[in-house]
């Protein structure tokens, strides 16, 4: 055998072994240690979901607090806002939903309660949208008016 055939060997030889050497490191006793996950405290736990709910129900207050805050600009220059103001009214109505879930550390609540506001959070993105665009075409098309007839046309 030629040095580079032997050493081509080894190379092999050292890879299979690398690769198989995690595989029976993380055998035990019982077979398989990557099977059983350690138990995570419960006051870690706790003190995480907390911190968790916290912070989430901070994040959405101010994104409720963005919402109407956009409803009330659009309203004050003059935009159609009726629907949008009932989407953000939805919204808000979610918080006691959405606080109950993180304060049960309850995840199917959780997930569900996220469900209903990402759809009502698209909703009210199109709605702002429509909005904005029925706003825009008013101006132009009454300025266009009131500018032919201040001209005398």
């Amino acid at each position: 055998m030629s040095p580079k055939t032997i050493g081509i060997a080894i190379l092999g030889l050292v890879l299979v072994a690398a690769l198989a050497l995690p595989a029976s490191a993380a055998a035990t006793g019982n077979g398989n240690a990557l099977g059983k996950a350690a138990k995570i405290d419960p006051a870690l736990k706790s003190d995480l979901w907390t911190t968790y709910a916290k912070y989430r129900l901070q994040v959405y207050d101010t994104r409720v607090e963005g919402a109407n805050a956009v409803v009330s600009v659009l309203d004050s220059h003059g935009c159609p806002t009726t629907d949008l103001s009932a989407t953000a009214a939805s919204i808000g109505d979610e918080r006691t939903a959405l606080s109950d879930a993180l304060t049960n550390q309850d995840r199917k609540a959780l997930q569900t309660v996220n469900q209903d506001l990402v759809k009502l959070w698209t909703q009210f993105r199109e709605q702002a949208k429509a909005s904005i665009k029925a706003c825009s075409a008013q101006p132009g098309a009454s300025a266009t008016t009131t500018d032919t007839s201040a001209a005398g046309v």
